[in-house]
C-alpha cells in the first residue's frame, strides 16, 4: 500500500491486550515501519502521563493524549484543548450537586490524574483529589454514570456548546473534554503542522471516541473486538487485539514487499 505517512493506533482495546501489555511482536513491526519511513503515532483517551507508562519498547513520533486534548511531537506540543481553572471548578461543583456527593468523578492534565475514589484507581496512576478545590485547568473530566440527561445538565453548567460528551462502551462512564479536544481535531492540528495529508494516515479504533479518527483518516481500521458503531463506520476490520491486530495488519499491509 502507498502514500501512508502516519500510523495512528488507539491503545486500551487496540494496541493493548486485554492485560494492557503490548507484545515483543508488535513492538518489532512498529519499529520496522518507522525504519521503512512510515511515521508511528498513539492516540488514546488516556493522559500523557499515564500512557507513557505502557509504551516501553516503542518510541511513539505522535502522542495524542487526553482524548484529544493534548498532541505532542518530540518534545514539542503542537495543540491542547482544555477547560479553565474555573470552567473545571463548576463542572465538579455541578456533578456533585446533580450526582449527589458521594458520585465518583476523575480529571486529568498535562501534569497528573486525580480521582475522588481510592478504589477507582486501578492502573490509571491517579493521585487521590476530593476536589473541594482543584486549581489547574483539564482537559477533561469523567463521571461514574450512564444517564445523558444528568450529564447534559451538568455540560449546561458551563455551556452544552463548549462541552464534548461520550460514553464508554467498556465501563459506566461518561467523558466530558472541553469542544476541539477529540481525536479528530488533534489529527488535523497533526496533519497542519507535519504536513501529513490525512488521507496518508491510517488508523486503528475500537471505541465511540475513536470513529471520528477513523472517519477523517485515509484508512480507518477497526479491531475485530470494536464495538459495531466502530466497524459500521471503518474502512476495514482487523483481527483482535488479543490477536495482535494492528501489526498483522501492518506488516501484511504496508511492509509487505
Amino acid at each position: 500500500m502507498e502514500n501512508i505517512s502516519l500510523i495512528l493506533s488507539d491503545l486500551d482495546g487496540t494496541l493493548f491486550h486485554n492485560d494492557k501489555s503490548i507484545s515483543d511482536y508488535t513492538k518489532q513491526v512498529i519499529a520496522r515501519a518507522q525504519k521503512n519511513g512510515i511515521m508511528f503515532g498513539i492516540s488514546t483517551s488516556r493522559a500523557l502521563v499515564n500512557a507513557e507508562r505502557f509504551l516501553d519498547g516503542i518510541c511513539p513520533d505522535v502522542l495524542i493524549t487526553n482524548g484529544g486534548g493534548l498532541v505532542t511531537h518530540g518534545n514539542k506540543k503542537i495543540y491542547a484543548c482544555e477547560f479553565s481553572p474555573e470552567e473545571i471548578n463548576t463542572l465538579i461543583k455541578s456533578a456533585f450537586d446533580v450526582l449527589g456527593a458521594d458520585s465518583v468523578i476523575s480529571v486529568d492534565n498535562e501534569k497528573g490524574l486525580y480521582s475522588n475514589s481510592r478504589e477507582e484507581l486501578g492502573d490509571k496512576f491517579w493521585s487521590f483529589n476530593d476536589f473541594s478545590n482543584f486549581t489547574e485547568p483539564a482537559m477533561k473530566m469523567c463521571l461514574k454514570t450512564l444517564d445523558r440527561e444528568k450529564v447534559e445538565k451538568i455540560a449546561s453548567s458551563v455551556g452544552i456548546e463548549k462541552v464534548e460528551f461520550l460514553p464508554f462502551s467498556d465501563i459506566p462512564w461518561y467523558k466530558l473534554s472541553k469542544k476541539g479536544a477529540t481525536k479528530e481535531k488533534a489529527i488535523e492540528a497533526v496533519s497542519q503542522n507535519l504536513n501529513i495529508p490525512t488521507e496518508s494516515i491510517v488508523s486503528f479504533g475500537d471505541d465511540f471516541n475513536d470513529i471520528g479518527m477513523l472517519k477523517l483518516c485515509g484508512k480507518g481500521i477497526a479491531m475485530q473486538n470494536a464495538i459495531d458503531e466502530v466497524k459500521q463506520i471503518a474502512n476495514e476490520i482487523c483481527l483482535s487485539n488479543e490477536d495482535d491486530g494492528v501489526a498483522r495488519w501492518i506488516e501484511e499491509n504496508l511492509l509487505a514487499f
